[in-house]
């Protein structure tokens, strides 16, 4: 780390805890002080778990690893790509491993792998069109003031700090270029170690603004070049990853989640205090899945070798599959769809009544999403075109 990245620290950080008990100054430079550095202590930063630490400063520690990773579970149970191949749940490679990796244009690339034709398939069906969802979400946020798990009508009534500095960063994102690039590069990053080194929130209004913000950050950050290459990039990620595992649990335990029943057709008679609770708990269930789904592409493009998924991204969760409650402007609105449309209430990734029911008009962004991941591109595309819709 240079001396002026030790001058210029991201602001408002505290001292490690190591500095903190000995009273001695702080220079809050990551993975570790200059001063724990020189004595090779633990130095651990305030929100970060202490049980964590060893396990990371060994991750910081590691030389740099290639973005590649040996593909043997999905992120949704994923069926073959053609009757004669092996099924992925079964694939496992041999001799080449499987590799992917962004391109100058970032776009996914396959590489060198024993079974190349099932590899490169499989990995356009399923996570080309997620993928580029995502590159538009840091537009989408300040364009449109919502991403397909962040409700246009959550912050509203207020926008806490962290989203506050995720939102511009994003603005500042969203504007770069060849002249302004090494600024806003700075600034993003250090908005981001900034949050991926805060404590941790209590109530769950603030963990899910937390999530949104860290979701931003590491959207960003995956998918822009000059982030990638800051020289703290790789320690940010890590730590910002852990940060983004630790608000989904406890934004898990906060969450309610429906049953899989179908909801009642009458509404309580306070329509806008129920729509209020539902964008809340709505936004809370969606933020959990694509947390869940991102922290997965994360540890793809970080080039882990041991993932596993058992198809429900590791937990029970459910989620309103309707476009029309999820669009809806007003209270009016959202009445009006709750009773006079059919909507569905997806438990643990099972889209099989959503395939056979639904309509293109019930589909939203975040379902597309989710459909193309759990069936594929061609899949969901012919089932758009078979109903008078196009993907």
């Amino acid at each position: 780390m240079s001396s002026l990245e030790r001058d210029n620290p991201p602001p408002r950080r505290k001292s490690c805890e190591a500095c903190r008990a000995a009273k001695r100054r702080c220079d809050l430079a990551l993975p570790t002080c200059f001063r724990c550095s020189q004595r090779g202590l633990a130095c651990a930063y305030p929100g970060l778990p202490p049980d964590q630490i060893p396990g990371l400063l060994g991750l910081l520690n590691e030389p740099e690893r290639p973005k590649q990773f040996i593909f043997d579970a999905p992120v949704f149970d994923l069926p073959a790509v053609d009757a004669v191949q092996p099924s992925p749940l079964q694939y496992q490679p041999q001799g080449t491993a499987a590799v992917v990796y962004l391109n100058d244009q970032q776009e996914m690339t396959h590489v060198r792998t024993s079974n190349p034709v099932l590899w490169s398939a499989l990995m356009s069906s399923r996570f080309e069109y997620p993928v580029d969802t995502l590159k538009d979400v840091p537009r989408m946020m300040v364009m449109e003031n919502q991403t397909p798990w962040s409700h246009p009508e959550l912050y509203s009534d207020g926008m806490p700090k962290v989203m506050q500095d995720a939102y511009a960063c994003c603005a500042l994102y969203i504007t770069k270029n060849r002249i302004n690039g090494p600024m806003i590069t700075s600034h993003i990053h250090s908005r981001h170690q900034e949050l991926a080194l805060s404590p941790l929130p209590t109530t769950p209004t603030e963990l899910l603004a937390h999530s949104h913000a860290l979701i931003l950050y590491q959207i960003m950050h995956l998918f822009d070049a000059d982030l990638n290459a800051a020289g703290t990039a790789a320690s940010t990620s890590i730590l910002s990853m852990s940060a983004l595992e630790s608000t989904t649990s406890l934004l898990f335990n906060s969450t309610h989640f429906p049953h899989t029943q179908q909801p009642p057709l009458t509404l309580p008679p306070t329509t806008m205090n129920f729509w209020k609770l539902w964008i809340l708990e709505e936004s809370a269930r969606r933020t959990i899945i694509v947390a869940l789904f991102l922290i997965q592409v994360l540890r793809i493009f970080r080039g882990d070798t041991d993932i596993r998924c058992d198809g429900k991204l590791g937990v029970l969760h459910s989620w309103y599959f309707s476009a029309h409650l999820w669009t809806a402007c007003t209270a009016y609105d959202f009445a009006a769809a709750w009773t006079e449309k059919g909507h569905f209430i997806v438990h643990n990734a099972n889209f099989d009544q959503v395939l056979e029911e639904a309509q293109p008009e019930d589909v939203d962004d975040l379902g597309k999403m989710l459909l193309v991941t759990s069936r594929g591109v061609d899949v969901i595309r012919d089932w758009f075109f078979r109903r008078g819709a196009i993907l």
